[in-house]
């Protein structure tokens, strides 16, 4: 059962996102939401995902990150990663997010803002969950050629399951 909760802490236009206990995919549409929401206007100068508090992150919230990343590239931002354990860390580092990210263990910013604000996870259909789940496999399908196979595996079932789109 996952135990996963998200906070948000911001000063200026820098932002972090603090993951906590084991996130999994059911929870992935409610952080892509409220990013999103970060992205409008100028998005974020800065994005820091703070993992150390973080004892698992499935492959849907992994790609997540990759999604934000990538949007806060295009705006010129710089993303980050803080872990301090090894196991996610070596994960992290094994799917290619280094390429993405600046992975450290620690970066300034988090000493700069307080806990911050738990992201409210409200419920999801099935379709949205569903969507979430194929945006993220797409991109991690894309990063690293060693696990592009079994993403792709896992992009091609969700597409047949979600049928065209509306």
């Amino acid at each position: 059962m996952s135990d996963g909760r998200v906070f948000h802490a911001a000063a200026g236009g820098r932002h972090v996102l603090r993951y906590q206990g084991r996130v999994d995919y059911p929870i992935a549409p409610a952080i892509e939401r409220f990013a999103q929401g970060l992205f409008n206007g100028n998005g974020p100068t800065a994005l820091v995902f703070d993992l150390r508090p973080a004892s698992m992150l499935d492959s849907t919230n992994l790609g997540l990150l990759a999604r934000l990343a990538v949007r806060v590239g295009e705006g010129g931002g710089h993303p980050t990663i803080v872990s301090t354990n090894d196991d996610v860390t070596d994960v992290l580092r094994s799917m290619g997010l280094a390429t993405m990210f600046q992975i450290s263990s620690d970066d300034p910013l988090l000493h700069e803002v307080g806990p911050g604000e738990e992201i409210p996870l409200e419920p999801t259909d099935q379709r949205d969950l569903m969507r979430t789940m194929l945006e993220a496999h797409r991109v991690l399908a894309r990063i690293d050629e060693n696990d592009s196979a079994g993403f792709r595996a896992v992009v091609e079932g969700l597409e047949a399951e979600l049928g065209p789109p509306s």
